[in-house]
């Protein structure tokens, strides 16, 4: 399993319709760095598929960044990873080290994150 910074990240060089592919399901491309990074997440399910192609066929998962204390974690160390529909999404979630944590729906609401 490769697992990708959604904020940047590196491929191989790429064929140009793989390139295009890839800026029109969303990724952005910095040319200074030669990073790439996730900027639209409605076809991330298809940005997966076609990294993994590039990549031959290896899994490919993205970090999540924590909503509660902002660490990068994947989430291949959640407990909840096989039945959760967002897995692999870049988007924010809970780390493992905050939900061990006693009370952490009070740290979401203290933050403003919960529901008012």
């Amino acid at each position: 399993m490769k697992v990708l910074n959604k904020k940047a990240f590196r491929l191989p060089f790429i064929e140009r319709s793989k390139f295009v592919t890839l800026m029109r399901l969303g990724l952005g491309f910095d040319k200074t760095q030669g990073a790439y990074r996730v900027e639209n997440h409605n076809e991330v399910e298809k940005i997966i598929d076609v990294i993994s192609d590039i990549f031959e066929g290896e899994e490919i998962s993205f970090l999540q960044t924590c909503i509660l204390c902002g660490k990068d974690f994947p989430c291949s160390d959640c407990k909840y990873n096989p039945p959760c529909e967002t897995k692999n999404l870049p988007l924010q979630c809970i780390c493992p080290s905050c939900l061990k944590n006693t009370k952490p729906y009070d740290r979401y609401a203290e933050r403003g994150l919960g529901a008012k």
